[in-house]
């Protein structure tokens, strides 16, 4: 095997940056140590100089922040969430933080060995893309998290411009620049390119990001930056699935979100609590939520913590009343209570009751579904004014509103665990409330306002064969309501819209072709009057559904229903599933720079 020249001259320059790191962080325990013993009675110190030698070291690793807040100890220091998150990001090539064009060795996330490759550390765009970027992350089509303020990311960016004219080191801007980077890489999947995909900058500034990922969590003045930093990975691993699993960056994400005690808020934090501080830690607990929320709803796995937390929603005193940033508040906040009203459908609905106890009663549907009929609809006509909102905004898009509330309702009303066999009204509220949520995701794709692209596929899957069950079920009553041409126009639709979506994103076309078999046996089947077409018609809807359910993952509870039509509505678990591995595919990974960026004026 070749070994470059400067290979040696390369580790021990890296050798001597962590020998001197080391050192400066050995100096501030020492430093810490000191205070904390001059400020302790000699009575106390000598008490604890014993039994509590084990404890300190026991948790000498552990990095925690003064605050009146609650707090849970745990095993949240830096070395071990960089390998947690590390472990969780699928990449070629682990990074390496360069100053300049140099050959380095370098191994995969898997421990895999690479060939020696030369790297180039990202340069930044010009100061007006930049500017133009940050307006694309806040107001365009990423995941809608509050993640970080608009005040944050300004700052960021001014540091990071500032490094390439003043030397500044790296426990002073690592945080800086890892967030200007990530809003970089998020931003730049939004951004149309001329060939049609993702620009390739994207990755790259991904890539720069995570060079600074271990500084940025050796360094944080708080656990609170650390779990800003895996939130926003967590952001761009949801708009591009490959490069890493979002259910285990979620994971880590909510276990440092309970350490730190966002989870709970008392009456009295709110005046003792700086209110941009606590502004945050209410931002960072409901991004983490609304992620949780998302992945275990649509993959129907069981949620990463319980509902019934009593933190408050974002406040919007900091903005002007007539502001965007006023408007975006509220949008983030409406988003948060749908959150919770899909998550309690989901408790009541897909929660495996075996026993019941005084402590874990099963509820009574009968009661609940009038109420959360009702809380539904004042949801959806309490929808912030979308004229309010920026016009690039997802927010100023009501086809985006009316999606996700005709999403909620064919949660609620598609066949479930309590209610196998739905009645006739909610046939029809499911009928209806797919074929809208087909027309919306269309015009969501024409406005190319798709933020995660596998979780859309599934959505419009979920509703097309939601309606062909409506259409094929036995007692015939939306066939009888609804004429035939409306039905063949919403499986038309459905099944053109999977088309364009698979022209975006490979992974959609095993959904496409198994839509597209499924509609046309139906469409044959409405159409045609002789009753023996009529059962050829309903073999071949058979065969294409045992066909589908062979690609599927085995059922999470093993209880998958022999009913081949039911499963069109049952399994939904399975679908989210099998999606999910669609979307972790690989790609070559490309090395560009940022010569050439009229393709965002």
């Amino acid at each position: 095997m070749l070994v470059p020249r400067d290979f040696v001259s390369t580790l021990e320059s890296q050798n001597a940056r962590l020998k001197a790191e080391n050192e400066e962080l050995q100096a501030r325990l020492a430093a810490s140590s000191s205070a904390t013993g001059q400020n302790n009675p000699p009575s106390e110190a000598a008490a604890t100089s014993g039994h509590g030698d084990l404890i300190t070291s026991s948790l000498q690793n552990i990095v925690s922040e003064p605050s009146q807040l609650p707090q849970f100890m745990g095993v949240s220091s830096g070395i071990t969430l960089l390998k947690h998150v590390m472990s969780a990001v699928r990449i070629e090539r682990v990074p390496t933080i360069v100053t300049s064009r140099e050959t380095v060795s370098t191994t995969s996330t898997h421990g895999n060995p690479v060939s020696h490759v030369a790297r180039v550390k990202s340069p930044l765009p010009p100061r007006h893309a930049a500017d133009h970027l940050v307006g694309v992350y806040f107001q365009y089509r990423t995941p809608h998290l509050p993640i970080v303020d608009a005040v944050k990311v300004k700052q960021a960016l001014d540091v990071t411009y500032a490094t390439q004219t003043n030397v500044l080191s790296d426990r002073e801007t690592s945080l800086q620049v890892f967030i200007a980077h990530m809003v970089f890489a998020i931003a730049l999947c939004s951004v149309g390119h001329p060939s049609g995909g993702r620009a390739p900058q994207s990755e790259e500034c991904f890539h720069s990001a995570l060079e600074r990922l271990d500084s940025v969590f050796v360094h944080a003045k708080s656990q609170l930056d650390s779990l800003m930093a895996i939130l926003l990975v967590a952001q761009y691993i949801a708009v591009c699935p490959s490069k890493g699993s979002l259910w285990l960056l979620t994971g880590t994400a909510i276990r440092l979100a309970v350490d730190l005690g966002l989870h709970w808020e008392s009456d009295t934090d709110s005046h003792h609590v700086d209110p941009i501080v606590l502004d945050e830690r209410r931002r960072l607990w409901h991004s983490t939520y609304s992620l949780d929320r998302m992945l275990c709803i649509t993959l129907g796995r069981p949620f990463g913590i319980m509902d019934g937390t009593n933190v408050q929603l974002l406040s919007s005193e900091r903005s002007p009343p007539d502001s965007f940033e006023h408007h975006s508040g509220q949008a983030h906040n409406h988003l948060i209570r749908l959150a919770q009203l899909e998550s309690e459908v989901k408790h009541v609905l897909y929660s495996n009751f075996r026993t019941r106890s005084l402590a874990y009663p099963k509820p009574d549907y009968l009661r609940w579904l009038p109420d959360i009929e009702g809380r539904l609809q004042t949801w959806y006509n309490s929808i912030p004014d979308v004229r309010r909102s920026h016009p690039s905004s997802i927010f100023a898009s009501q086809a985006y509103w009316d999606a996700i509330y005709h999403n909620a309702l064919l949660l609620l009303y598609r066949p479930n665990p309590v209610i196998p066999q739905p009645d006739c009204r909610a046939l029809c509220v499911c009928y209806e409330a797919g074929c809208k949520l087909i027309d919306c995701i269309k015009i969501l794709h024409r406005e190319r306002n798709i933020d995660i692209m596998w979780k859309w596929v599934y959505h419009i899957f979920m509703a097309g064969t939601t309606v062909l069950y409506t259409i094929w079920h036995p007692d015939g009553y939306v066939r009888k309501t609804t004429t035939t041409s409306a039905c063949i126009s919403a499986i038309q639709s459905c099944a053109s819209t999977l088309s364009a979506l698979s022209e975006r994103w490979a992974g959609a076309i095993g959904c496409r072709d198994a839509f597209e078999a499924l509609s046309s046996a139906t469409v044959d089947w409405l159409i045609t009057a002789n009753q023996e077409d009529m059962e050829r018609s309903r073999s071949h809807f058979e065969q294409h559904l045992s066909d589908l359910q062979q690609q599927l993952p085995p059922p999470v509870y093993n209880e998958a229903t022999t009913d081949l039509l039911a499963m069109l509505s049952l399994d939904t678990a399975r679908f989210g599933d099998w999606l999910n591995e669609a979307a972790q595919w690989s790609e070559d990974i490309q090395y560009v720079d940022f010569d050439d960026m009229a393709w965002l004026e």
